[in-house]
């Protein structure tokens, strides 16, 4: 309904005026006529409305029937139950550890469907797998013991007859009651026929008690993990490994505050992989016997990681006996402190075979090791086969490191971090490849190079040595700088980074992967 509006009426709409007698009788009516005009704009916004909410109702059904259709004529329906199960497998073993978490598979899965759930649980490899973490403390240890335990029946059990692997561990924060570890201990001891990989995590103590799986038959045991979790130094330490039936144990992985190998009974010479290190905490000075006379007995031996410190008891050189690990391809040896031992063990040792090289300081006391030459002999008899050779907080003066380098003409990854007493080295400058024939060349086949210099490094020798080994074959593909500062001051390691990121830039555009940083100050 339109509706004219007398100009007389629209003029006062402006002003604070008072209406004459004659426009406040048009006001009156003209009120009223707008008050009936809104009620039928009322009544026809309602059914509008009630038509909307009809119309909505309506899409949203025929949504839900689409998507219903849409679901049977997915071809998820159709997938062969083989593909299924190979899916299903894919999504376990990219899980980092399995824990009984239904946010994570395969719980996860579980939810989607009965179709899913029941494919899950018709599948025992599925469930073969099993991370379980205790908690740091509880006022009621039997109460969670005995809840863990069930979990892991329910979860073993639908994992049928296969192999399981089980990990178990515990942040040591607060002692496990005894009645509590031994009904742990008990459930391992009865699982031990069927585990096929253990690792157990948890304090020196605690471990003591979980050993009695030992003693029975382990005929499924490829791989067994005993890790100390108290992250403080400790002088208690778990009884001597024995194993007396485990024909299949393939590797090994030991990790506390000191160790006696030579009490141990081990079937060492069906390992292909050993770790005998000191997780613990690098502030404890690690205590061992000779590594050797265990290796001796390791002709099978592929890969090795060890930790150096204090020896049980002073070694008589004329006692060591050479030994030979004809199969051995990759090492990593972690020095805790510098003793006579580390030159004897490295002087005993070969590796014909050998192709990965780590060698790491994680004592605290870095800068009182003026050198770490003990394994460069043991390195330069392994130059035939080295590829990959790495130094972490190692301090070796550059001729040393220079004539060992110029014999590994088949390495193709160097990473050298020197300690605070080497960081003004050479060894860019060396590295640099010449227009001399390639067999003149230090480590001519180089792929991937990472160093660690102090803030003052050339910028021009380090572009020099990145640029021929980009123009050489085989040309570098990776390259690392960290730039080291012995203070807090004025860092101008920023501006280094800017300009070698720029001066790099056309080996960058040719496929170069450059990792320029700052490295933590040291001293």
């Amino acid at each position: 309904m339109d509706l004219k509006i007398p100009t007389s009426i629209v003029r006062l709409f402006q002003t604070n005026c008072v209406p004459s007698p004659m426009d406040t009788q048009r006001i009156s009516h003209l009120l009223a006529e707008q008050k009936l005009e809104l009620s039928f704009i009322k009544e026809e916004l309602d059914r509008a409305r009630a038509e909307v909410s009809r119309l909505e109702a309506k899409q949203f059904g025929a949504m839900e029937i689409v998507q219903k259709l849409e679901a049977l004529r997915s071809p998820v329906r159709r997938m062969p139950i083989e593909i299924m199960t190979k899916v299903f497998e894919q999504c376990v073993q990219d899980e980092e550890s399995q824990e009984p978490d239904p946010h994570r598979a395969p719980l996860l899965l579980c939810q989607v469907c009965r179709a899913w759930r029941d494919l899950m649980f018709s599948l025992p490899c599925l469930w073969k797998t099993l991370k379980v973490g205790f908690p740091s403390t509880t006022p009621n240890w039997e109460n969670v013991m005995q809840s863990k335990i069930m979990s892991m029946h329910v979860w073993i059990s639908r994992a049928k007859a296969l192999p399981i692997s089980l990990t178990l561990q515990h942040p040591s924060n607060s002692p496990i009651t005894w009645s509590a570890l031994m009904s742990l201990d008990k459930e391992i001891l009865t699982l031990g026929c069927r585990i096929e990989d253990l690792c157990l995590k948890f304090s020196p103590l605690a471990l003591s008690s979980l050993l009695t799986f030992t003693q029975s038959p382990l005929p499924h045991l490829r791989r067994l993990e005993l890790h100390n979790s108290n992250p403080l130094p400790s002088h208690d330490n778990p009884s001597p490994l024995l194993l007396h039936d485990a024909p299949n144990l393939r590797s090994l992985s030991i990790a506390w505050g000191s160790l006696d190998t030579a009490q141990f009974s081990v079937p060492w010479g069906q390992l292909t992989q050993l770790s005998l290190q000191y997780d613990a905490s690098p502030y404890w000075n690690s205590v061992h016997n000779d590594y050797l006379i265990a290796l001796r007995e390791c002709p099978n031996l592929k890969h090795c990681s060890i930790g150096i410190g204090m020896t049980i008891l002073d070694i008589d050189t004329e006692m060591i006996v050479p030994v030979t690990l004809p199969n051995l391809e990759s090492m990593k040896v972690r020095l805790f402190c510098q003793t006579l031992y580390t030159h004897q063990f490295f002087d005993a040792l070969h590796a014909p075979k050998l192709h990965t090289f780590e060698f790491q300081n994680v004592s605290l006391a870095m800068g009182s090791f003026a050198s770490q030459t003990e394994p460069l002999p043991f390195i330069s008899r392994s130059a035939e086969t080295l590829e990959n050779l790495s130094f972490d907080t190692i301090n070796i003066s550059d001729v040393d490191l220079l004539s060992c380098l110029s014999q590994l003409h088949r390495l193709k990854h160097l990473r050298f971090l020197p300690g605070p007493l080497q960081l003004n080295h050479n060894l860019v400058d060396s590295l640099i490849l010449s227009a001399a024939p390639q067999g003149t060349s230090i480590c001519p086949r180089l792929k991937s190079l990472s160093l660690k210099c102090s803030k003052r490094v050339c910028t021009d020798k380090v572009t020099e040595l990145i640029e021929s080994r980009c123009s050489a074959s085989p040309k570098l593909a990776e390259f690392c700088l960290q730039i080291a500062a012995f203070d807090y001051g004025q860092d101008s390691r920023d501006k280094t980074i800017v300009e070698l990121r720029e001066r790099l830039n056309q080996c960058v555009e040719g496929g170069l992967q450059l990792h320029l940083m700052k490295a933590k100050p040291t001293g």
